[in-house]
């Protein structure tokens, strides 16, 4: 008896279909995933490009929000001595328009006022890693330089106009910066300029007929710098948000990047355990049919 050279291909690719199989589920059993190429199941392995670039904007997102928000602390910080200085200030102003003073108790509070906008000027120029945070996009310019040698002194802005901002994954801008000459020194709101003025006003022992209304200039600036510093703590709570938000969507991500790609053990096993089985029996009847064949030759 011949057998049928077809039916032997077909037994042949059967086997080759098994192995084939019997690699694959192998492959997956040592890799731990379902998907090891992209012919193994071309949706999921596109899915699972889409999840890993997902994953990988939120992860630096939430590395650039760290950094980020201690440089938006820094700035709060500083604005919050700026505050308290000028609270001083105004104090010492107001003490000073009471006229009751003496000459020498008035060139005492030019003194401290002096002090404080010495203090406001460092405050104005404060760095956070190198950079000067309120210098707009200048940020290796100091944002502001004094000339005493007028009176009153003169504070010059170094820094330009310009406001940055931080995309978060999910498209919303939030404000990392407040140039300097919107803090310290806009139109109406000069914290530099009135301070200057303050300090000329005293510094001679009597109070000189503008240092009531310079008084009041400075106490609407603390007003304006009060409210500059509420947009930092704004930026700050949004940061903190998206922060947590990237965080909690970039580990359910991973959890749904495991389950479509991760391989069930058990289901592999045996269907392993079943390929390996049909394997054998799939070689046994070649080797058997062949000797048959070169039997039925003789």
């Amino acid at each position: 008896m011949r057998v049928n050279p077809l039916f032997m291909n077909d037994l042949v690719t059967s086997l080759d279909q098994t192995s084939a199989s019997e690699a694959q589920l192998t492959a997956e059993l040592a890799s731990g995933s379902r998907v090891n190429r992209l012919s193994d199941d071309p949706v999921a392995a596109g899915d699972n490009v889409l999840l890993s670039q997902q994953i990988a904007s939120d992860d630096t997102f939430s590395q650039t929000a760290s950094s980020t928000q201690s440089m938006l602390q820094m700035s709060d910080s500083a604005l919050s001595t700026v505050v308290n200085q000028l609270t001083s200030a105004v104090s010492l102003a107001t003490e000073a328009n009471n006229g009751t003073l003496n000459a020498s108790d008035l060139e005492s509070i030019g003194n401290q006022l002096a002090g404080i906008r010495n203090e406001v000027l460092s405050l104005a120029n404060t760095t956070y890693l190198g950079q000067y945070l309120f210098s707009g996009s200048v940020g290796s310019t100091a944002a502001y330089t004094l000339d005493s040698s007028t009176s009153p002194a003169v504070a010059t802005y170094q820094g330009d106009d310009s406001t940055e901002y931080l995309e978060t994954p999910n498209g919303q801008k939030i404000q990392l910066n407040i140039p300097g000459s919107q803090i310290f020194s806009a139109a109406g709101s000069d914290v530099l300029g009135t301070l200057n003025a303050l300090v000329a006003d005293f510094s001679s022992g009597t109070a000189a007929p503008t240092a009531a209304a310079d008084t009041q200039a400075l106490n609407s600036a603390l007003s304006h710098v009060t409210q500059q510093r509420v947009l930092i703590d704004n930026s700050l709570t949004r940061l903190s948000d998206a922060e947590n938000y990237a965080q909690s969507e970039s580990t359910q991500l991973t959890a749904s990047q495991t389950t479509l790609m991760q391989a069930d053990v058990g289901q592999i096993a045996t269907q392993l355990s079943t390929a390996e089985t049909q394997q054998a029996a799939l070689s046994q009847v070649i080797a058997t049919l062949g000797k048959q064949s070169l039997f039925n030759d003789l």
